[in-house]
């Protein structure tokens, strides 16, 4: 009677204390029976006779306990799980500026590099004409002038481009429309290198197909297309390289193509090679020719705002071929980004 009581409190008691789970309560005879029932480690009997011994037997307390700790253990696997991918952001967040300050050195090496290649230029043509009396021959003064000013044209045109197409921000270069004749652009250019293809010992050769090269453009930018491709041609070229050019023009577009004999480019990185900053691994990741990686990414942004396109035919170990196509007239001249 008295172990029905109790029992019946004690499920009051847990219900009221939201504790749900099977129990079972007895009442021993004896100490050794208790002894030997499972669950009990140790057992210390005390007060005076005559005791009454009551036990209450929990089969599945295993399986309450874990399903009252699941909130917390889920919580925690949370709490753990936000702090791994936090370490990991934070880790690649690190790797990354890790990345853009390798950059930021080697852009800083090369482009100094890029900047003496036109005061170099101009240097030579300034002691051609003070070493070799160029000043008693009008004709050839005017000519080392020329490339003198051309030069130093490009090194602004280079200076500007740097400093427009920052390390973290692309912005697209402004374009100025005009007519102007590609095959003079041409003519200068070549005339502007040639002291760079002497001293290369390099061959050149102009081939031209039509004689309708009026366009509409920005001559300035579109010169120093002509430029980078000439001078990646002149750059990526074994000794006494050989660079042929051809211009080109049909159905109201012109083309142009220049061609080396260099060491060529792999047609993994050929769909790479105009994006900014990407250099082409050469060497066990070590380049023997300085660059900066924003030569190509420039042209093929020259190209777009210009409606064309340009497209690349490479071999290694054989050498490249860059083709530009651009129409003659804009139609819908995109503004471009400040």
């Amino acid at each position: 009677m008295r172990l029905a009581i109790l029992e019946d409190k004690l499920t009051l008691d847990l219900k009221r204390a939201k504790l749900h789970f099977p129990f079972r309560l007895s009442r021993p005879d004896t100490i050794p029976d208790l002894a030997t029932m499972p669950g009990i480690t140790s057992f210390y009997p005390g007060g005076f006779p005559p005791i009454h011994l009551y036990v209450i037997q929990v089969d599945d307390y295993q399986g309450y306990l874990v399903r009252k700790m699941a909130p917390s253990l889920l919580f925690a696997l949370f709490l753990l799980g936000i702090t791994a991918l936090s370490f990991g952001l934070i880790f690649r967040s690190l790797k990354q500026q890790h990345r853009l300050a390798k950059l930021k050195n080697d852009f800083i090496s090369n482009i100094t590099h890029e900047l003496k290649t036109p005061i170099a230029t101009v240097s030579v043509a300034l002691e051609a004409l003070n070493s070799f009396q160029g000043m008693n021959n009008p004709e050839k003064a005017k000519e080392y002038l020329n490339i003198s000013q051309h030069e130093l044209q490009r090194l602004s045109i280079l200076v500007d481009r740097v400093l427009k197409m920052s390390m973290f921000e692309h912005k697209a270069p402004q374009l100025h429309f005009e007519p102007f004749d590609l095959q003079t652009a041409f003519r200068k250019v070549l005339e502007s290198m040639g002291l760079q293809f002497e001293r290369s010992k390099a061959e050149v050769q102009f081939h031209q197909h039509g004689a309708a090269f009026q366009m509409e453009g920005d001559q300035v930018h579109l010169t120093n297309v002509i430029y980078n491709l000439l001078d990646n041609a002149l750059k990526y070229s074994p000794n006494q390289p050989r660079i042929d050019v051809e211009l080109g023009e049909s159905n109201g577009s012109v083309r142009f193509t220049v061609k080396d004999q260099g060491i060529g480019i792999s047609r993994e990185f050929q769909d790479k090679i105009f994006e900014q900053f990407f250099r082409v691994p050469q060497l066990g990741q070590q380049h023997n020719t300085k660059g900066h990686g924003l030569g190509l990414s420039y042209v093929a942004e020259v190209i777009q705002q210009h409606q064309g396109r340009i497209e690349v035919d490479s071999t290694p170990g054989k050498g490249s071929a860059f083709t530009v196509t651009l129409p003659k007239t804009q139609h819908h001249k995109a503004k471009p980004n400040a």
